[in-house]
């Protein structure tokens, strides 16, 4: 297995902006590595990890908490 290889990139006010394999079976290591080093934002596009994956059920909300996340610690959206 390859090691994932996210890029730290920029905040950026489009998202169409940045290249994210948002259906890769390690998206979520990708965040998880994004989170932990409070990266602004990270780009999938020079990775040759990908492996297709469909996300349900609890696997779907853990995924969707872990984008929240990085949107929080990039200051892209705020807890009220």
């Amino acid at each position: 297995m390859k090691r994932v290889k996210p890029q730290r990139y920029i905040a950026v006010e489009s998202c169409d902006k940045v290249r994210r394999n948002v259906f890769c079976r390690n998206y979520g290591k990708c965040l998880d590595y994004a989170i932990l080093r409070k990266w602004p934002g990270f780009s999938c596009q020079n990775c040759g990890c990908y492996e297709q994956e469909k996300l349900e059920g609890q696997a779907l909300t853990d995924d969707y908490a872990r984008c929240m996340a990085l949107a929080f610690v990039s200051g892209a959206v705020e807890l009220s």
